[in-house]
C-alpha cells in the first residue's frame, strides 16, 4: 500500500501495517489471508482506518476508542456509505485488532 498523506490534515499521525488474518484467527472461507491497513489519527483522536485486502472491496472506517475498545462510527465500502449491519465480520474483527494495537502503542 502506498503511503498517503494524512486524511485529517498536517497535524494527523498516520501508521501503516499489515495484519496477518490467519495468525489473528480472522479466517473467512473465501476471504483474504492478510490486510494492509492505514490508520490516520487527528488531533481530536478521530480515527480513519483504511483496509485493503486481496479480492475484497476496500473499506474505510471512521472510528473512535472509548472505554478501551474501538467503536466504528461510520463505514464506507469503496467510497459508498454502508449501514452497520452490512459490515462483514472479518472487517469488524480487523478493526478490533487495529484498536488493540493502537491501545498497546499508547
Amino acid at each position: 500500500m502506498a503511503s498517503k498523506p494524512p486524511v485529517h490534515g498536517s497535524s494527523a499521525r498516520t501508521e501503516e501495517f499489515v495484519i496477518d488474518l490467519v495468525a489473528e484467527g480472522i479466517e473467512n472461507a473465501r476471504g483474504p489471508n492478510s490486510a494492509s491497513i492505514v490508520v490516520s489519527v487527528d488531533a481530536n483522536h478521530t480515527l480513519r482506518i483504511e483496509i485493503e485486502a486481496a479480492n475484497e472491496l476496500n473499506w474505510e472506517l471512521d472510528a473512535r476508542i472509548a472505554n478501551g475498545s474501538l467503536e466504528i462510527v461510520r463505514a464506507f465500502n469503496d467510497g459508498d456509505g454502508v449501514p452497520d449491519d452490512v459490515i462483514p465480520n472479518w472487517v469488524e474483527r480487523v478493526a478490533d485488532v487495529v484498536g488493540e494495537r493502537l491501545e498497546r502503542d499508547r
